[in-house]
């Protein structure tokens, strides 16, 4: 129907172009080529046009979305050589570079569970830091994950320092998150400011690890200690990787204390 419908559209101009004298056949192949020819030449190279551009246009999407994923993979690359690359001295000691993968518990007391496990290496009381500071301790492992317990759970606690002058402290965290370092005797020499340290009593890092900064100390009359509240150097709902310290502190004298 539609050929013959184009047919008949053809056959009618061309009957008309023919009818006439050869003055009135030129005046009319000018009108038709003026007001229907060049216009529907013009639509169809239009028409061309665009489909060309879209064609382009998929196949230069299909090229972005490449060096998009290229870009991705390689930011995420160099995401990881960043998280490995500690900004202070840990020592010779072999790490694990662990990617977060999900948390355990509630949001202000949650546990951070990794990628990393028993096939790796990973161990209880493992040190867990960031290329900013200490982060918590490995309290479970299973042969692929392990869960991590962060300074900011109300039952962390580790043995600290001030850097200034290794005045010593217990840092223990409320349920809110907040940081302080307690069991402070009142006239000690500390102040905003103070750089906060893993001291040798920790029972799972390594003395001097960065910790965090003094922001305001906390006295309470009814106390026989002061406290000082740290603004700790990480904040372990901010981290998306993790560094594990295959780390295992000798604790035989606490044998022999005992055997005693």
């Amino acid at each position: 129907m539609k050929k013959e419908l184009h047919f008949l559209i053809y056959l009618i101009l061309a009957i008309l172009l023919f009818l006439g004298s050869t003055e009135d056949r030129s005046r009319k192949a000018k009108f038709f080529s003026k007001n229907l020819y060049f216009p529907l030449v013009n639509s169809i190279q239009k028409f061309n046009s665009i489909f060309d551009l879209k064609e382009e246009n998929k196949i230069l999407s299909e090229k972005l979305a490449k060096h998009t994923i290229t870009i991705t993979d390689l930011e995420n690359k160099l995401h990881k050589i960043e998280n490995a690359n500690i900004n202070y001295t840990i020592g010779n000691f072999d790490y694990i570079l662990a990617d977060i993968v999900g948390f355990k518990s509630e949001f202000r007391e949650r546990c951070i569970i990794t990628n990393k496990g028993l096939v790796d290496d990973v161990h209880l009381d493992n040190p867990v830091i960031s290329n900013e500071g200490i982060v918590g301790k490995v309290i479970s492992v299973s042969l692929n994950y392990s869960i991590i317990l962060p300074l900011d759970n109300s039952r962390f606690m580790l043995g600290v320092m001030s850097k200034r002058n290794q005045l010593q402290g217990m840092m223990k965290s409320d349920i809110f998150g907040n940081s302080y370092m307690t069991t402070i005797k009142p006239g000690s020499d500390i102040k905003n400011g103070d750089i906060i340290v893993t001291s040798q009593v920790s029972n799972v890092f390594p003395r001097g690890f960065p910790v965090g900064v003094v922001t305001r100390l906390v006295e309470n009359p009814e106390d026989v200690y002061i406290s000082a509240k740290i603004k700790t150097f990480v904040n372990p709902t901010e981290l998306d990787q993790v560094v594990i310290l295959k780390y295992y502190k000798d604790k035989g004298y606490e044998k022999q204390l005992k055997d005693n």
